[in-house]
């Protein structure tokens, strides 16, 4: 029953694609897409719906036994973000958990790429999530999550200025740190900027990455 096209992070990819292939700058951050799609759409089961289609996934959801969670590999900090909000979001099956609780699953889940430079886990709870009395994580409301994104955004920027700053070629590195400089650098118009990174990284990585091969596709067209 999961229709993974509906998930907010893919729609909101989406978004950022359509402005970026078209030479705009993106209008909204994530958390303030997030936050204006439960505004304006119907969210079941961590999907999104127009209000005319919804009913026909009520109907479709009685009659399914359960609805199947997309069983996700944690290979890079995106993945692992998913993976979490899976978890601990009660609309797509999950529950609070504390870090006890989450780590024994995390590792089982985990495959981390070998160019990653991936977070510890606790770093991406801090990053992304809020922490209860008990102890236990769970997904913040949208109000919230703004303010953990410019926390988080800050810590990315200042990692891919480091990585601006050193000149050598990438072997490893922070993915959600690079689309972070390349988003950036988009709206700043300075393309010159994520074609001298791009060119940095690994040709497999790039290639391979729809979203940094997007950033590097476009700024090439206009950089110089």
């Amino acid at each position: 029953m999961l229709i993974a096209e509906r998930q907010d992070y893919l729609l909101f990819d989406r978004m950022v694609a359509f402005h970026i292939q078209r030479g705009a700058t993106v209008p909204l951050s994530a958390a303030g897409f997030y936050a204006g799609l439960r505004q304006k759409f119907v969210e079941r089961d961590g999907m999104f719906f127009l209000p005319e289609q919804v009913s026909e996934y009520d109907r479709a959801r009685l009659e399914a036994e359960r609805v199947d969670q997309l069983s996700l590999f944690v290979n890079d900090e995106k993945s692992a973000i998913q993976w979490l909000r899976q978890q601990l979001d009660p609309a797509q099956g999950g529950e609070p958990l504390t870090y006890q609780e989450l780590q024994p699953r995390f590792l089982r889940h985990l495959h981390q790429a070998k160019h990653e430079a991936l977070p510890e886990l606790v770093e991406l709870l801090e990053q992304n999530f809020l922490q209860d009395a008990e102890g236990r994580w769970y997904v913040p409301d949208p109000n919230k999550a703004s303010d953990l994104e410019a926390l988080r955004l800050k810590a990315l920027l200042r990692e891919f200025n480091a990585y601006l700053a050193g000149g050598k070629r990438l072997k490893q590195f922070r993915t959600e740190a690079v689309r972070a400089g390349f988003a950036h650098a988009w709206r700043q118009r300075d393309y010159a900027t994520i074609v001298q990174v791009a060119e940095r990284l690994p040709e497999r990585v790039l290639q391979e990455d729809p979203d940094l091969l997007m950033y590097y596709d476009n700024a090439s067209l206009r950089a110089g």
